[in-house]
């Protein structure tokens, strides 16, 4: 098991991300309750394992995800931030690492009133950088439903290239972190 992870602060010129905590637990509800986020998102499971229920119906359902960021960050294998406005603190989304290591995994998921803005390219080119000075790190991949349109413009955007691979459904997008 990896030591636990000192997540940091970081900060961009409209964003702050911070690590993801209970102090999230409204945002992320207002994030997993909207049924147009969970389109493309996949499953979630809680830390024994079990389905949660996406859309959420209830914070509960929302926090059972911030548990298993937390729990992740603290094994060092995966961990989110949340992601805020600089002006008024509004969260807007999370943003984070699935998976760590020598290939680590970008996952995302933005409120859909702060779509087409330009956030979540701020914030993904934060978490990149980030993820460049972390040792034995070598690359990033994103797994994104073809669907997708808008996540297939981000991959693309930060350099990721489709592999021609896919995972339940979703096209594998890579790129060298020395790129």
């Amino acid at each position: 098991m990896a030591p636990p992870l000192a997540v940091p602060t970081l900060r961009s010129q409209r964003l702050i991300l911070e690590p993801l905590s209970s102090a999230h637990s409204a945002g992320m509800f207002a994030l997993w309750s909207r049924p147009e986020v969970c389109e493309f998102s996949g499953g979630a499971r809680d830390l024994e394992g079990r389905p949660i229920r996406l859309p959420a119906q209830t914070p509960d359902d929302s926090d059972k995800i911030i548990a298993f960021f937390a729990h992740g960050a603290a094994r060092g294998v995966r961990f989110r931030w949340a992601m805020l406005t600089r002006n008024d603190r509004s969260f807007v989304g999370a943003i984070g690492f699935n998976a760590l290591g020598a290939c680590s995994e970008l996952a995302y998921h933005l409120r859909p009133d702060y779509w087409g803005q330009g956030l979540m390219t701020e914030a993904a080119v934060l978490a990149v950088n980030w993820l460049r000075q972390r040792p034995g790190a070598v690359e990033v991949e994103a797994f994104v439903e073809p669907a997708n349109l808008a996540s297939v413009r981000l991959a693309e955007r930060l350099g990721l290239s489709a592999t021609g691979e896919a995972e339940d459904g979703a096209d594998r997008y890579v790129m060298a972190l020395d790129a």
